[in-house]
Formats: C-alpha cells, sequence, structure tokens
C-alpha cells in the first residue's frame, strides 16, 4: 500500500499535456515498460503514463510533458531529469530518470497483482451480472469505524490490479439486503479468483385473484422483514426484488384494500410470492 500511498501524493500537483514541445534541444529516445512483478512478463495494455519534468519541482506544480496509454512505449523526449509515473489499475509507481544523449529503456516494477471476482446464491446459482457488483476497500479500519474505498461497481470477472496486500470486498447481489463480505489476498504477479457465496434469492411479487391467475393492476407493495423493517415499497404490478434468506411479509394495497402473505425466502430458489385476493 506504501507505492500506492505514494503515487496518490505526487498526482496532486501533477499537471499532464501531449508530446511535441520543442525547446531547442535534440531529443532521445525512451523506451518505457511495466511488469507486476521483476520476474513477470511486461504489460501488453492498460498502463497510464505520465512523464513530468523535474525541474518544475520547486515550483509546486509539475511541468506537464506527457500523457500515454496502452503497454510499452517509446518517447522522444529532451535531455534533463524528469519523473516518470507507471499507473496500471489501482497500482502504480514513481521514478525520477536521467535522459542524457543515449537511449534509454526504464522498467517499472509495480510490486502488484490481480483480482477478478465472481458471486453465486446457495452453491451453483449463477446470479445475472447487472445485478452484482463488488466494492473493494483497504483492510485497515480507520478511526471512524469505516475503510477507505478503492474501487467501487466493480463488474463480475473484471480484473483489476492492486498492489499486494489484503483487502476488504464487499459483493452487492440486488439493491437491498443481500451482501456477502470477504477479505483478500492479492500476491505478487498472481491473478486471485474469488467466487463469493450469497444466500439469498430473486423474488417476484404478484396480486391474484386466483394462484397461477394474471396480476392485478394498480397494485401498491410493502416488503417487510420478520421484525418489521421495511425493505422495499413500489408501486409496480409485480416487482421484483433480490432479498436475503429470511422470513418476510409482502403487503399489496389495491382500491383501499389490504392483502398480506407472510413468506420464506430460501437460498438459490428463485420464485413468484403470490398474494391472493379472497372471494
Amino acid at each position: 500500500m506504501q507505492s500506492h500511498r505514494f503515487t496518490r501524493l505526487i498526482l496532486l500537483f501533477a499537471l499532464f499535456l501531449g508530446p511535441g514541445i520543442a525547446l531547442g534541444q535534440e531529443k532521445q529516445r525512451v523506451l518505457l515498460q511495466a511488469r507486476l512483478s521483476a520476474e513477470g512478463p511486461v504489460i501488453e495494455d492498460g498502463v497510464e503514463w505520465r512523464i513530468f519534468r523535474a525541474s518544475s519541482a520547486t515550483t509546486g506544480k509539475l511541468e506537464e510533458l506527457v500523457y500515454s496509454f496502452g503497454g510499452s512505449k517509446a518517447f522522444d523526449i529532451e535531455p534533463g531529469d524528469y519523473y516518470v509515473h507507471a499507473a496500471y489499475g489501482h497500482a502504480g509507481a514513481v521514478r525520477k530518470i536521467s535522459v542524457s544523449n543515449i537511449a534509454l529503456r526504464e522498467e517499472f516494477t509495480l510490486n502488484a497483482g490481480g483480482l477478478k471476482l465472481n458471486a453465486t446464491s446457495s452453491s451453483d446459482v449463477r446470479i445475472p451480472n447487472r445485478l452484482l457488483r463488488f466494492d473493494v476497500y483497504e483492510e485497515e479500519i480507520l478511526e471512524n469505524g469505516n475503510r477507505k474505498l478503492l474501487a467501487r461497481n466493480v463488474k463480475p470477472e473484471e480484473i483489476i490490479a492492486f498492489p499486494v496486500g489484503t483487502y476488504h470486498v464487499v459483493s452487492r447481489f440486488g439493491d437491498h439486503n443481500a451482501t456477502v463480505r470477504a477479505d483478500l489476498r492479492v500476491r505478487l504477479g498472481k491473478l486471485t479468483t474469488a467466487v463469493l457465496q450469497h444466500r439469498a434469492a430473486i423474488i417476484t411479487f404478484r396480486l391474484v385473484r386466483q394462484l397461477g391467475g394474471d396480476a392485478v393492476a394498480d397494485t401498491a407493495w410493502s416488503i417487510l422483514t420478520e421484525n418489521g423493517e421495511v425493505i422495499q415499497e413500489s408501486t409496480s404490478t409485480f416487482p421484483t426484488l433480490v432479498l436475503a434468506e429470511g422470513n418476510y411479509t409482502a403487503i399489496a394495497r389495491h382500491n383501499d384494500a389490504v392483502y398480506s402473505e407472510d413468506f420464506l425466502v430460501r437460498s438459490g430458489f428463485n420464485t413468484d410470492v403470490e398474494v391472493l385476493v379472497p372471494n
């Protein structure tokens, strides 16, 4: 995490601009490459390169020189001292380099690994990607009892680089009470793959005049936990919610009449809950 904090510090006073500034000196070729680990392969894509003129550091605002995105990158730069920042996902490294009258190759080791996340409901029921997101936090708990958020709304199977360390991951299935937490270790130069398990299900609600019948239109809904906490209120004819495993009550309102039904959510059993209008 130390290199990550140093990267953020550098970026506080760095601005960026494109190449092509001529100040009257002969330029030299500089080749930049990045690796997750010293023994790992060169990263082929997804690296953000930024180069700042070091001589401007005393002003408190580094002079921007180059920004580029990709893998290995070659730049023609005038002789002098520069700060180079390489960022890949949430991993990064900063180094001061000196360009003279000969070509230069600089390799950056990010001391990082990758993290790829997914989740199921019960042991093997796949969760639709549109209903699943992950937040990644630092492991350390701050004085206020919270953790620092590093990445929000990470998609399933998305690979993101992080510096080596342990991270606190929160998996969110739907928009309500189906969440799972885990502490995961990112290893040097490795891809950490984790599949978290939710105990939840997708439930659709319908007010019907007979079991299996069509949903009654113009129905308002309230979904409550067994402790009376309101999970969701809706005016949809047949709302669909993701709910954690447990006992609930569905309350349907139609034409000034109120109907209710207690129901049980079982992990991985996606189902309809029908509230019956008595004859």
